[in-house]
C-alpha cells in the first residue's frame, strides 16, 4: 500500500512538474499578446488590420506546422524512457534539421508571395501596402520559428518544460520592449510602425531559438545536440519521425481549416453576432491553458512509460492527468456560467457586443469539462505513438458533427449565435467520447515505433 502511494506520490510530483511550467508559459504568451494588440492598436485602422490579418496568417501555419513536434516530442520520450540515450539524441538532431529545411521553403515561399496574398483578401491598397511589408518580415521570423517550436517539444519530450518558458520569458519580454521602441520611434530609433511590430516579433523568435538551441547544445537537458550533425538523416529515423508527425500535422490542418470555415460562416449571422462569438472565443481561449498544459505533461510522461514498458505507470498517469485537468477546468466553467459579463466587459466598452459574448460565454461553460478529457487522452494517445487516432477522429468530429452542425444552425435555422456555441459543446462531447474509447480499446499499449 506504502509504495502504491509513493508511486501515485511520483506521477503526481511529475505531472505538476511538467504541466505548470507549460500552463505558466501559455499564459505569458497570452499577456505579451494582449501587450503587443494594444500598442498596435494605436496607430491607424489600416494599420490595425494589416497587422491582424498577417498575424493570424502566420499563426495558423505555424499551428498546422507545430504538428510536426509531436512525433520529436513522443519519440525522444520513449527512447529516454528506454534508457536509449543515443536514439532520442539522433532524433532529436534530425528532427531539427527537418524543421530547418521545412521552414527555409516555407519563409521563402511566403516571402515572395506576400504581396499576392494581401492583393487577394484585401481591397483597400493601403491594408496591402503595409500587410506586405508586415507579412514579409513575419515570414523571415517563421524560419526560426519554426525550428524553436520543434526545439521546444523535443525539451518537452526529454522531460523539461521549465527551458522553453525560460525561452518565452526572455524572448518575449525582448518583444514588448522593441515593440515599443520600433512602433513609436523611442530612444533615438526610428518609428516604423507596422514593420516595428513585425522586425520585433522576428527579433524574439530568434532570440527564442538560440535560448533553446543552446541549452540542447550545452546539455542541460537529457539529450545533447551536435549542429554538425543536423542534415545528417537516416532514412529509418526520418520515417519514424514522418509517420508520427504527418497525422498530427494533417489533425491541425483540419481544425484549423474547420475554425475558419465556421467563421466565414458565422459571419453571415451580422456584425454584432459576429463581434460577441469573437469576444467569447478570446476568453475562453484562456480556459484551454490547463488542458493543454496536462496535456504537454501526459504526452512526455506516457512516451517515457512506454519506453520502459510500464504499462501500469502509463494508464496511472492519464487517470491523474485526467482528474487534474478535469478538476482546473470545471472550475473554469463555474466562472464562465456564473459571471460572464463581468468576464466579457473586460474585453469590451460595446453592451451589445457584450451582452451577447456573455451569453455565448456562458454556453462555453459546458464544454470545458468534455475538452479536458479529448486533451488528455488525445495527448496520451499521440505520446504512446498513436497519432492516427486522433487524427481520424478529429475528421469525423469535423466533417460529420462540427460543420454539419454549424451549417444547419446559420443557413437552415438561421438561429442566433448561442446556438453555434451549443453545436460546438455537443462537438467536444463527441470528442471526448470518441478518445475515450480509442483510448480504452488499448491498442496504444503495443505500438511499436
Amino acid at each position: 500500500m506504502e509504495k502504491e502511494k509513493q508511486q501515485v506520490r511520483g506521477i503526481r510530483r511529475d505531472i505538476f512538474a511538467l504541466a505548470i511550467p507549460a500552463i505558466l508559459e501559455m499564459m505569458l504568451h497570452t499577456l505579451v499578446w494582449t501587450a503587443d494588440t494594444a500598442m498596435v492598436g494605436r496607430l491607424d485602422p489600416a494599420s490595425i488590420s494589416s497587422v491582424n490579418l498577417g498575424s493570424q496568417m502566420v499563426f495558423t501555419i505555424s499551428s498546422i506546422l507545430g504538428g510536426l513536434g509531436i512525433g520529436a516530442t513522443a519519440l525522444v520520450a520513449r527512447y529516454i524512457g528506454a534508457n536509449d540515450k543515443e536514439k532520442a539524441e539522433r532524433i532529436a538532431t534530425q528532427s531539427i534539421g527537418i524543421g530547418i529545411i521545412i521552414s527555409l521553403l516555407i519563409g521563402i515561399t511566403g516571402i515572395l508571395t506576400s504581396n499576392m496574398i494581401f492583393r487577394n483578401i484585401v481591397k483597400d491598397p493601403e491594408v496591402v501596402t503595409l500587410g506586405t511589408q508586415y507579412l514579409e518580415i513575419l515570414f523571415i521570423g517563421s524560419i526560426f520559428l519554426i525550428p524553436l517550436l520543434i526545439t521546444n517539444a523535443i525539451i518537452r519530450g526529454s522531460g523539461n518544460t521549465v527551458i522553453p518558458l525560460i525561452s518565452a520569458v526572455v524572448a518575449n519580454i525582448f518583444n514588448i520592449v522593441w515593440d515599443y521602441i520600433l512602433i513609436f520611434g523611442k530612444f533615438g530609433f526610428p518609428r516604423l510602425e507596422v514593420r516595428g511590430a513585425a522586425i520585433a516579433t522576428a527579433g524574439s523568435q530568434l532570440l527564442g531559438l538560440t535560448i533553446t538551441l543552446t541549452f540542447l547544445m550545452l546539455g542541460k537537458t537529457d539529450i545533447k545536440v551536435k549542429l554538425k550533425n543536423i542534415f545528417k538523416f537516416k532514412l529509418r529515423d526520418i520515417k519514424s519521425i514522418v509517420n508520427l508527425s504527418l497525422p498530427a500535422t494533417l489533425e491541425v490542418t483540419m481544425n484549423e481549416g474547420s475554425r475558419l470555415i465556421s467563421a466565414f460562416w458565422v459571419a453571415q449571422l451580422g456584425t454584432l453576432a459576429f463581434s460577441g462569438h469573437s469576444l467569447a472565443s478570446a476568453a475562453e481561449s484562456v480556459s484551454y491553458m490547463p488542458g493543454n498544459g496536462f496535456t504537454i505533461a501526459t504526452t512526455a510522461l506516457i512516451g517515457r512509460s512506454m519506453g520502459a514498458r510500464n504499462i501500469d505507470r502509463a494508464e496511472l498517469t492519464v487517470k491523474k492527468s485526467q482528474k487534474y485537468a478535469v478538476i482546473m477546468m470545471a472550475a473554469i466553467a463555474i466562472i464562465f456560467f456564473t459571471i460572464p459579463y463581468p468576464i466579457m466587459r473586460l474585453y469590451s466598452n460595446n453592451l451589445d457586443s457584450v451582452s451577447i459574448a456573455a451569453r455565448c460565454l456562458r454556453v462555453g461553460a459546458l464544454e470545458q469539462i468534455p475538452i479536458a478529457i479529448a486533451m488528455v487522452y488525445s495527448g496520451a494517445l499521440k505520446g504512446a505513438g498513436d497519432t492516427k487516432g486522433p487524427f481520424k477522429i478529429a475528421l469525423i468530429i469535423n466533417l460529420f458533427v462540427r460543420l454539419p452542425l454549424i451549417f444547419i444552425i446559420v443557413f437552415i435555422a438561421k438561429a442566433r449565435i448561442e446556438y453555434v456555441w451549443l453545436a460546438t459543446a455537443m462537438q467536444y462531447v463527441a470528442e471526448a467520447i470518441l478518445m475515450r474509447i480509442r483510448y480504452k480499446r488499448g491498442r496504444w499499449k503495443s505500438i511499436s515505433i
